[in-house]
């Protein structure tokens, strides 16, 4: 009688799945150039800030007029931002940074021009700056919203890690390169590669291939472009989510604009004694450690639970701007204005990732506007309201700005919609 003989078959397990480190994004070729086109006009805007501000301070040796002009810039940007974000939902955000990108490089070469002729006037600087706000924010959202239809949904965290590291390093550069072309060359110089950098930008965005059929989401909202800004707002607003981020951005952006923008050279000024070089420290220190967090971010594999996330980065935050008020040395000041630029870099790399894949792509658009909006729309108050306080006492300004941001964090805890948010 014959044995039957059994063979036991070794079944392999199946293979790992690893996830991207940051710099395996640079093996697609359309991230590559979204990541070349994002730090041109990174460089190109810092080339510009720095040559506006000398200019308006050659031209009229007041502070009120630059003052004036960079609100010109700043309420068109404010007040525009959901029209943008809407824009590159409805026509597309590649389309739509390719049209604010020429648009920027064309008003900006002819201002070049007039300066390095020396027949530059002020109307001109004014209408210009007013340019550049609606031309933000145009550029703004669609560079945002973009990631999504150049990586895979597994590289959102790699890919903005290297996007938020490349920001952090034209934070460095940018304003140096451009303080050595206005020294070196001439203010006409520094707008003139302003207007270079975007030009060339453009080019890298239409070598971008187009997004395919399935991506390409139609644009949600019915009621024509007004009615598409609604049904983005309702749609935000209606994600307990992206309600609460927005909430979160408001708040802690409000406190830290005005602390950081007001109260630091404040502090730097009257009680640490550390003048122009003091403040570079601090805010240097900053951007390394928000560099740290977003190369950290882009390895570690996001939290489970963002509701925790954003409890435990509101407590940071509250608390690092709460102690940089009460510090007694600008060295011990710049070592937790890095630790807080680590958190920083964390939320930069995970929440904007976290909203790319939670918002519906053909809302992309108008949820990136409204993060903007929330972010940079009410930093006019605080610097109104922050100089004001910080006239008193620039310790209260950051007690105040750090226990807003901390008490929103202690009160988030009590919130089971907030902790058990993934």
């Amino acid at each position: 009688m014959a044995e039957l003989a059994t063979e036991v078959v070794t079944v392999p397990p199946p293979p790992r799945t690893q996830r991207p480190r940051p710099w395996t994004v640079f093996s697609s070729g359309p991230f590559r150039k979204l990541w070349a086109a994002t730090m041109l006009s990174l460089f190109g805007d810092f080339f510009s800030y720095v040559a506006m501000a000398w200019l308006v301070l050659q031209l009229t040796g007041s502070s009120l007029a630059l003052g004036t002009v960079l609100v010109v810039q700043a309420l068109p940007r404010a007040i525009l931002m959901v029209v943008g974000g809407a824009v590159s939902d409805r026509l597309s955000a590649r389309l739509t940074m390719v049209g604010s990108m020429v648009l920027r490089a064309i008003f900006v070469a002819p201002l070049a021009v007039l300066v390095l002729t020396g027949r530059v006037q002020m109307w001109e600087v004014y209408t210009i700056a007013a340019v550049f706000g609606i031309v933000d924010a145009f550029f703004y959202p669609a560079r945002s919203s973009i990631l999504p239809r150049v990586v895979k949904d597994s590289e959102l965290e790699p890919g903005n890690a290297v996007l938020n590291v490349t920001s952090q390093a034209t934070v460095i550069l940018g304003p140096v390169i451009g303080g050595v072309i206005v020294a070196t060359l001439g203010i006409g110089w520094a707008f003139a590669g302003d207007a270079a950098c975007f030009a060339l930008g453009v080019l890298f965005v239409l070598w971008m291939p187009t997004a395919s059929s399935a991506a390409r989401e139609p644009a949600q909202g019915g009621g024509g472009l007004a009615g598409q800004i609604v049904a983005g707002l309702r749609y935000a607003w209606s994600d307990i989510g992206i309600r609460i981020t927005l909430i979160v951005v408001a708040v802690i952006d409000f406190g830290a604009n005005g602390a950081i923008g007001v109260g630091l050279p404040t502090l730097v000024h009257g009680r640490w004694h550390g003048g122009a070089a003091g403040f570079g420290l601090l805010l240097g220190a900053w951007g390394v450690g928000a560099t740290l967090g977003a190369l950290g971010a882009g390895v570690i594999p996001p939290p489970k639970r963002f509701g925790l996330l954003i409890i435990a980065l509101c407590l940071w935050f509250g608390s690092t701007v709460l102690v940089v008020g009460l510090l007694p040395s600008i060295l011990l000041a710049a070592i937790v204005m890095a630790v807080s630029g680590v958190g920083t870099g964390v939320i930069n790399t995970y929440g904007i990732s976290w909203l790319q894949r939670r918002t519906d792509p053909g809302m992309q658009g108008r949820v990136m506007s409204l993060v903007m909006l929330a972010s940079m729309g009410l930093t006019p108050i605080a610097y109104a309201v922050s100089g004001a306080i910080a006239e008193v006492n620039p310790t209260l300004l950051f007690l105040i700005a750090g226990g807003m941001t901390l008490l929103f964090g202690v009160v988030a805890t009590t919130s089971r919609s907030i902790r058990s948010l993934t």
